[in-house]
């Protein structure tokens, strides 16, 4: 009932806010009448308040007006059939609700024809739904959340479509026309509403209105242009801003149907500002495009490059060179690079070619640029607007090609003004600037060429010999040339500039007759090489310019070939002179002179006519007539290594040596010491005037010869003996060279000496500084097979004014003449030995295993220098025999060289002498020269059995023991008669022989019965081996046995030495056995006898009630039994508590 009641309430308060909200309109009766029904039930609606309650619950009908879809604008009021007023919406709503329920209505529709499974009742249930929720929230009903059931339609889809609604609102403002009418009358009122579209899309399309420049050009975006959207002509009132991307394509925008005014305003990177105004109108859901385009941003091809000569700095080439047609390589790269990263491949490439042009001022200049008159090869330029242009990018330049004349390598660029010098790769950047295109850097560049260089070489000759080598004392050094500049431009050398016909160097010849240039002298260009000064001895006859060009860079011309050499006549003159005798002025025919030159050695022989006169002269004898034959004055004279030429001088230009030779006509005559004469004058003859010889005085020779070393006239046998032969001389030529031969000969034979097939012969040079001089002859050879033969020297002197025809002038050879004689005296060489024991230097050799005998042998006689060998050996003197041991004899050697003629050597016998005591034995000794190693020849010896120097005697060796035996316990000589002793037995052994392995045994003696002890049956025996040390030493040997029985007797210790060298045969070689020895005795002290043990009394049978002190009670039994005893009231305990456990 209450809810009947509050629904009630509800409904009255309802129809009222509907009543009082809605304003009245008024009717007229000539106002147009429209039918509205409600046709069908749609479904049921839950009315549900703003605090949540549900208002009311009713069916819904569908509302038509005319037939046409309307829809209930009262909640609050029943709907009846019938006609009724339409009016405009706006005149009840403002535009704002009224866009507001048209756009939720066109997103209802929408919504419910995209979903099929909605039917088309429940479509324009949801359709009425929003228009009240929209007129609640607009008009405040208080039912903004009025729903269909949910019976009808899910929550999901009611929830979906509302708020769907509320958003499609807020995102379409703006988008649509939105209008709507009011039909009032009898009963609930109707509305319509509509949604009109009311706009449409507008987008722009850029491109490049150059796409040859642009087109894959990285340097050229379309991406990013921004252009203005306006409303008005005047560009003032935007209504949007579009963005082109990198096709030159803007997003689309959305825009209401107008037309619209689009300007640009950010240009792409590389495009210039397009400024034009551009119109696009725009219709209700199409798509308008704006196509528009931009220049690319480019620059004019201004770069100029001029070729410049690098040395001078100016356009003007040097010699036959030209700066006309360099090659220069333009690469365009569509990207922006530095010299460091640009790519392997170009986008265009041209190349270009100097031209000669002149300027204002008529001057030439050698130019180069981008332009169709330069170009030699290459892609076709960039252009817009019909001119050649450069894109934004990279550009780089190179030269390619030098000139004709110049170098590429070395080359530069540099800007006017600027010191900077570009080598190689010059690369420049076109980037944006502004509205335009810079190129960076500058635009006219200088390119310096460093112009080709070589040298020249030229090669002096002998006109004669053809030969690069002067004649005689002439030389080809210093020959002066010079070069001449045949080139209509200037060259540049050595810093200065010449002109055609004007000498640009001046060279000179070195000693091999070779004048050159540096190799980077002369510049590309024609050159004449022409002879200004003729070296020393030459005439100027014969040299002849040469032209020749430089054309490579750093090589020299070669002009050293006979066909290209400059050659020289060298001066040629003669000499003349008379030969006489002194005193008579005697013509002296047929007397040969020699003539020499002093700078090649070349030597003729020219011989004086009946009157003693001679000439090199062709008028006197033809220069072709018996040349250089030498033997007649009729035979002709010519120096060099030409052809004789009558017309010429004999004698080249040189200094000569005018020697006479020995002949008969001048025989007996002291010859004319040899004299220089010059000859340095062409065709002239040089008077040598009268050349006059003296007669020769007697030579005679005096000598003595004496033994080097001792000056004595006697010399011992020896291998390397030199006899000095002192020779006094008389009657020599001061300054006349002489040779004194001399030689050695055996008297006995009057013969030659000869050593091993060979004469003993020397020879001394030497020239005369006076008259008589006194001079020494060395003969060294060996004479060991010469004792006691006699020795003359001989000699002969030889005049060596003419080396090569030596004169004797004196002798000296008598085999009587006692000076010249020396005696090769035999050579004896005395041994004296002394033999001793090495150990003690005695003559007393104890007998051992291994003794050695120190032989020390003086031998007197020895030749220095030659080696020696002493060989020795061991004789037993009683059998005047080789000692052997072990069937070797004992023998030594010792090898060496005589430091002096007196040495004292040793040598030393080590062998065997165990058995050898009692025995004398001698040691003899060869000595043999081993000059030669393979034939060793005995010089001495030492043989004498009986030379007391030479012998040992072998003593036999005696080994003595002394023993003391006592307790090893208390070192007392009484021991206890325990069943365990040890007697040590301390052994001192004299005579031992060092190095020698021993055995010592030793066992015990019963004194009493002078027998061994036995103790269970066996000897009470030991041994010890030890090697000796020295030969007196102290070893102890213990003995250990059971004594309990030997109680009051005396033990002796015997010992036997044993020689274990050879252990499977050892040797006794010493004993201590003596049993009434006291030093070996040891007393075994008496057992005394064990008293009685007394019977143990009985122990009383009193028990104990608590054990005492050393009780045996059985102390662990109890304990035991206590411990078992607490586990069983453990154990009884436990069960209790179970039990106790198991109760509860």
């Amino acid at each position: 009932m209450n809810k009947i009641l509050k629904r009630l309430l509800t409904g009255v308060l309802t129809l009222a806010t509907v009543f009082t909200a809605l304003p009245t309109t008024a009717v007229h009766a000539a106002e147009t009448q429209y039918w509205t029904e409600s046709s069908e039930r749609v479904g049921i609606v839950e009315k549900v308040m703003n605090d949540g309650s549900i208002g009311s619950t009713f069916n819904e009908g569908h509302m038509t007006v005319e037939g046409e879809d309307a829809y209930c604008v009262d909640i609050n009021t029943n709907f009846k059939n019938g006609y009724k007023t339409r009016s405009d919406a706006s005149t009840c709503l403002s535009d704002d609700q009224i866009a507001d329920i048209a756009l939720s209505l066109e997103y209802v529709k929408q919504y419910t024809a995209s979903h099929s499974g909605i039917s088309s009742q429940h479509a324009y249930l949801l359709r009425q739904l929003v228009v009240w929720q929209r007129l609640s929230a607009h008009l405040g009903w208080s039912c903004d959340n009025v729903r269909a059931s949910y019976d009808e339609i899910s929550k999901a889809v009611q929830d979906e479509v509302f708020a769907g609604a509320k958003a499609f609102v807020a995102a379409n403002k703006g988008r649509y026309d939105c209008y709507g009418y009011i039909y009032t009358g009898e009963g609930q009122d109707l509305g319509q509403f509509f949604a009109e579209l009311a706009v449409g899309n507008g987008k722009i399309q850029k491109s490049s209105s150059n796409t040859t420049v642009t087109n894959g050009n990285d340097c050229y975006s379309l991406s990013g242009a921004t252009y203005g959207v306006y409303s008005d002509k005047g560009c003032t009132k935007s209504v949007a801003i579009l963005t082109t991307n990198a096709n030159g394509n803007t997003d689309t925008v959305e825009l209401r149907a107008a037309t619209y005014y689009v300007k640009e305003t950010k240009a792409p990177k590389g495009f210039q500002l397009d400024k034009n105004v551009y119109t696009m109108t725009v219709k209700v859901n199409e798509t308008t495009t704006l196509k528009v385009s931009d220049k690319p941003k480019v620059t004019d091809t201004l770069v100029e490059l001029f070729k410049i000569d690098m040395e001078i700095s100016k356009a003007t080439p040097q010699g036959n060179a030209s700066l006309e047609g360099a090659e220069f390589v333009w690469k365009y790269y569509d990207g922006y690079y530095t010299k460091d990263n640009l790519p392997s491949e170009p986008t265009r490439t041209w190349t270009t070619k100097t031209i000669a042009e002149k300027d204002s001022n008529n001057e030439v200049h050698y130019i180069t640029r981008l332009a169709d008159s330069y170009k030699v090869l290459g892609d076709s330029f960039y252009t817009q607007n019909g001119t050649i242009c450069l894109p934004l990018g990279t550009i780089t330049v190179e030269e390619k090609t030098a000139p004709n004349g110049y170098l590429l390598e070395g080359a530069y660029m540099q800007a006017a003004g600027s010191s900077e010098q570009i080598k190689g790769v010059y690369v420049a950047q076109i980037t944006e600037d502004g509205e335009l295109a810079a190129l960076s850097g500058s635009n006219q560049y200088s390119v310096l060429d460093k112009v080709i260089r070589g040298g020249v070489k030229i090669q002096k000759r002998d006109l004669e010999t053809k030969d690069t080598k002067a004649q005689g004392g002439a030389t080809l050094k210093d020959t002066a040339f010079e070069i001449i500049s045949l080139n209509d431009n200037a060259v540049l050398v050595d810093g200065k500039l010449y002109n055609k016909n004007e000498v640009v160097k001046t060279i000179h010849t070195g000693v091999d007759g070779i004048a050159t240039t540096a190799a980077d002298t002369l510049p590309y260009g024609k050159y004449r090489i022409e002879e200004s000064n003729a070296p020393e001895g030459y005439l100027t006859d014969g040299a002849k310019p040469i032209e020749f060009e430089i054309t490579e860079d750093g090589k020299i011309v070669d002009l050293t070939d006979e066909a290209h050499s400059i050659y020289n006549q060298i001066k040629r003159g003669d000499i003349e002179g008379v030969k006489i005798g002194a005193g008579t002025h005697k013509r002296l025919a047929n007397v040969p002179f020699r003539i020499t030159s002093k700078t090649t050695g070349e030597s003729h022989i020219i011989v004086t006519d009946a009157n003693g006169q001679f000439s090199t002269s062709s008028d006197w004898v033809s220069h072709k007539q018996n040349t250089n034959a030498g033997k007649t004055s009729e035979d002709g004279i010519w120096f060099g290594t030409s052809t004789p030429d009558d017309s010429k001088g004999a004698l080249l230009y040189d200094t000569y040596t005018i020697e006479e030779l020995r002949c008969d006509s001048n025989k007996g005559m002291t010859l004319i010491l040899a004299f220089d004469v010059v000859v340095s004058r062409n065709k002239v003859v040089v008077d040598l005037g009268t050349l006059t010889d003296e007669y020769e005085p007697e030579i005679t020779i005096h000598t003595t010869a004496t033994d080097k070393v001792t000056g004595e006239k006697s010399i011992v046998a020896g291998k390397n003996v030199t006899i000095v032969d002192t020779v006094t001389l008389d009657g020599l030529t001061k300054g006349t060279k002489y040779q004194l031969k001399g030689w050695q000969m055996v008297k006995s034979e009057n013969a030659q000496l000869l050593i091993d097939g060979k004469p003993v012969e020397s020879n001394y040079t030497f020239t005369a500084k006076k008259s008589e001089m006194e001079v020494e002859v060395s003969y060294t050879f060996n004479a060991s097979a010469l004792g006691g033969k006699d020795l003359v020297t001989f000699e002969e002197l030889y005049n060596l004014s003419n080396p090569d025809e030596p004169i004797k002038v004196a002798e000296h050879k008598d085999i009587e003449d006692e000076g010249q004689t020396v005696t090769i005296e035999e050579r004896v060489i005395e041994i004296h030995t002394n033999a001793a024991d090495k150990a003690t230097g005695k003559k007393m050799i104890v007998a051992g295993k291994e003794v050695t005998v120190i032989d020390t042998v003086t031998l007197d006689g020895l030749e220095k220098g030659t080696t020696y060998q002493l060989k020795g050996w061991q004789m037993v003197k009683s059998e005047n025999a080789q000692l052997l041991i072990d069937g070797k004899p004992v023998e030594n050697d010792y090898t060496f060289t005589a430091k002096d003629s007196s040495m004292e050597v040793q040598i030393a016998f080590t062998f065997n002498a165990s058995e050898l005591a009692g025995k004398d034995l001698v040691t003899f000794e060869e000595l043999y020269d081993l000059s030669n190693p393979d034939e060793p020849t005995k010089v001495a010896e030492h043989k004498d059995i009986e030379d007391e120097g030479q012998t040992v005697t072998i003593t036999e060796r005696i080994i003595t023991m002394h023993t003391t035996a006592t307790d090893k316990a208390t070192g007392e000589k009484t021991i206890e008669a325990d069943d365990k002793v040890t007697i040590v037995d301390t052994v001192t052994l004299d005579g031992l022989e060092k190095g020698v392995k021993y055995t010592l045994k030793g066992w015990e003696m019963v004194k009493s019965e002078n027998a061994e002890l036995l103790v269970n049956g066996k000897r009470v025996e030991n041994d010890l081996t030890f090697t000796a040390e020295d030969s007196k030493m102290e070893v102890q040997i213990e003995f250990i046995f059971n004594a309990s029985e030997l109680g009051g007797k005396e033990l002796v210790t015997f010992e036997e030495l044993y020689d274990v060298t050879n252990p499977d045969n050892p040797i006794k070689v010493a004993e201590h056995k003596d049993i009434k020895d006291e030093g070996q005795t040891v007393t075994i002290k008496e057992k005394p006898e064990s008293p009685t043990t007394p019977e143990k009394p009985s122990t009383p049978t009193k028990t104990s009630d608590s054990p005492k002190t050393g009780d045996n009670t059985p102390f662990v039994a109890l304990f035991a039994m206590m411990g078992i005893s607490a586990a069983g009231l453990i154990f009884a305990g436990y069960k209790r508590f179970r039990r106790v456990k198991k109760s509860d």
